[in-house]
Formats: structure tokens, C-alpha cells, sequence
């Protein structure tokens, strides 16, 4: 109709996209094959590579495409070390570098979890005269805020708390992590990483605490464990994070073949106490729990687990190791209606009782 702006139909709109989409493809080809012409960095012992700014622009456009393209940054550092920066004095270095720090933090906000983003950064803050340490852990920490669980982030950022170890103390700089990680659990439960750095944190902490320190920090551990269990009793990552705070006895097969961590727990555990009374007190609060979330995989899982570690950590009569087996053939028969795909483990672990 007159006036009336025409709309192009499915079929016009899907072939103008692939037409657009083409002639980007074409420029990209033509780039990387310009790049590569140019022999950047690749081939040393010739002499007809170029460390120059229109070589280093080309990388450039590239990257801003793809972020992921390792060769191309190993042809933007020689172009760094052998052009831009050979020879250059030091605020020049500082600048250039300071540059390309901007140029990363601009191409993570679409890329937050490329490697080699992540790789490259090291590498300009290593070779900066004057690196800001501070300042990165300040923009490593909100880019966790816009994604608490992206472990190459996580990564990053213990990178970065090694670089400060000679400008705070230890024990401050581990109570920085402990607080920071609280704060994302607190905003997510289901941080898997966040679990896992308290894991690697919390022993350090307690190798120099006093007694009363020690009781604190673990009773405070379980705590939040147990808050972050009884809000969400489907989510695994507390679960496993609560399995770490009791330990494991060696040599034996657990209910669940998931690695908690390779350092063992126990002796955070036994600051509360003897270890089988812990275990008898805590199977005594999933029962509650079981109470109410009577079809919780990782509820049974954990009883089950607890029912195993007490079997190795206290010598029981006859009487006693009777009706543990009982209690842990009633829940290998709820786990194999709920919890079909491992249904064989757990009729092994059946068979197996006494």
C-alpha cells in the first residue's frame, strides 16, 4: 500500500544476512591471510617479517573477532618484544602496555572466559615495568560480579593474590579470600569455585590459629555449609564441600567417586572433636533432614557416605555393625528407585554388606 514502509519477506531477509555475513567472512580471511604474509614472528631465521604498527593493527582486527585465535597473539607479542617495545624507554613501555591491558579489558566484556585473553594479560602485566597488582585484583573481582562461577576468573584472580604476597601479610591476605568468597557464596550457593578456594584457604588459616581459632573457623565452616544444604538440598556444591569438612578414611570405596579435594580434611574435622562422634552427631542431623526432603539424592548419598566413614573411623560390636548395615541397605534400596544411573553402585555396595 502507498505510505507504507515494505517489509522484506523470510526468505529476502535470511539470503541479505547471509550475503552480509559473507563479505565479513571475505575481510576476515583477508586479513588473517595478510597477517600471515607478512610472516610476523612465525618463521625467525628469515628476514622478511614485520614487527611494525600496521602489522600490530592487523592482530588487532582479528582479535576483536576472534579472541580465541592462539597464533595470532603469539604473533602480537613478537610484534610487542621485537617492534614496539624494543628499545623503548620506560614510561613508553609502561604506556604501550597500559594500552593493551585497555584493549583486553574491552574484548573480555564479550569474551570473559577465552584463555587466551586471559593468558595475554599475564604476559603485558609480567612484562609492565611498574604492574598495578591491586588495581587487577580490583577489576578481576567485578568481573566475578558479573559472573561469580567462571572459573578461569577464579584462576585469575589466585594468579593475581600470588603477586601480592610481598605487599600484604599472609594471614591478611588469606582473610581477604575467605571474606570475598563468603560474599559470593552468599549471593549464589551454587559456586563451585568459591567452595573450592575456601577449601584451599581454610588450612592454612587453621596451620597457625589457636585453639579457640580453629573451633571458630570450623564450626563456622559447617555452618555455612549446612545453610547453603537446607537451602537448596538438590544443589551438589555445598554437598561436596560438606564431604572435604569431614574427610575421608583411606582405602576404602565411597558411595560417589567425585574428587572433593586431594588434601585430606580430617584433621578440620577432629578440631571439634572425636571424628565418630562428630560422624554419629551429623547422621543424626540428616535424618532430620531426610525427614523433610525424603526423595534428596544427595541426602541419602551423604548418609550413606557418613554410614561408611563410621564403619572405618569406629570399632562396633556385632550388635551395632548389624543395624548400621540395615540402615545402609534401606537407603541403597531408596537410591536405586531415585537415583537409576547408579543403580549398580549402589546394588555393589548392597552386596557387599555384612
Amino acid at each position: 500500500m502507498h505510505g507504507r514502509r515494505r517489509v522484506k519477506s523470510t526468505a529476502e531477509a535470511e539470503r541479505a544476512r547471509r550475503e552480509k555475513e559473507a563479505v565479513k567472512i571475505q575481510e576476515y580471511r583477508q586479513l588473517v591471510e595478510n597477517c600471515f604474509r607478512m610472516e610476523i614472528g612465525c618463521c625467525p631465521q628469515r628476514s622478511n617479517h614485520e614487527y611494525t604498527q600496521n602489522a600490530f593493527e592487523i592482530t588487532t582486527k582479528i582479535l576483536w573477532q576472534n579472541p580465541d585465535f592462539y597464533t595470532i597473539w603469539n604473533f602480537r607479542r613478537n610484534i610487542l618484544i621485537h617492534g614496539l617495545l624494543k628499545d623503548a624507554p620506560e614510561d613508553q613501555r609502561q604506556g604501550l602496555l597500559s594500552e593493551e591491558l585497555v584493549f583486553l579489558q574491552e574484548i573480555f566484556q564479550s569474551n570473559p572466559k577465552s584463555y587466551w585473553i586471559f593468558n595475554h594479560r599475564r604476559w603485558c602485566l609480567e612484562t609492565m615495568p611498574i604492574p598495578d597488582w591491586k588495581k587487577e585484583l580490583y577489576l578481576v573481582e567485578k568481573m566475578l560480579e558479573l559472573d561469580a562461577r567462571n572459573f578461569h576468573g577464579w584462576d585469575y584472580r589466585r594468579y593475581v593474590k600470588s603477586k601480592l604476597v610481598n605487599s600484604m601479610q599472609p594471614k591478611e591476605l588469606l582473610q581477604t579470600d575467605l571474606d570475598f568468597t563468603k560474599k559470593k557464596l552468599e549471593q549464589n550457593f551454587s559456586n563451585y569455585s568459591a567452595w573450592h578456594q575456601r577449601s584451599k584457604l581454610l588450612p592454612h588459616l587453621l596451620s597457625d590459629a589457636s585453639e579457640d581459632e580453629r573451633k571458630r573457623l570450623i564450626d563456622e565452616e559447617f555452618g555455612i555449609a549446612k545453610s547453603a544444604i537446607y537451602t537448596d538440598p538438590d544443589d551438589q556444591s555445598a554437598w561436596l564441600y560438606y564431604w572435604w569438612l569431614l574427610g575421608r578414611e583411606p582405602h576404602h570405596t565411597s558411595v560417589r567417586d567425585d574428587s572433593i579435594h586431594e588434601e585430606s580434611s580430617m584433621a578440620l574435622a577432629t578440631v571439634k572433636g572425636d571424628r565418630s562422634t562428630i560422624l554419629a552427631g551429623e547422621i543424626e542431623e540428616l535424618k532430620e533432614l531426610l525427614e523433610e526432603e525424603s526423595n534428596s539424592k544427595w541426602c541419602l548419598q551423604t548418609l550413606m557416605h557418613f554410614y561408611q566413614e563410621l564403619k572405618y573411623a569406629k570399632k562396633l560390636d556385632d550388635s551395632e555393625l548389624y543395624n548400621l548395615d540395615n540402615e545402609m541397605e534401606e537407603i541403597c534400596v531408596r537410591l536405586i528407585k531415585i537415583d537409576s544411573m547408579r543403580a549398580r553402585r549402589y546394588e555393589d555396595i548392597r552386596n557387599n554388606l555384612n
